[in-house]
């Protein structure tokens, strides 16, 4: 479900922003780096 949004929220950057890619990459790096830590969390 969560993997979905993300995806979802990727896409729409790209779209949005074709042409900041950079941006893009370290927003999906963030949010591998937080989904990561969130399951690190779960027990």
């Amino acid at each position: 479900m969560v993997k979905i949004i993300l995806v979802g929220i990727i896409v729409a950057l790209v779209y949005s922003q074709p042409d900041l890619r950079l941006t893009v990459a370290d927003w999906l790096k963030a949010a591998s780096d937080f989904l990561i830590e969130s399951v690190q969390v779960k027990p």
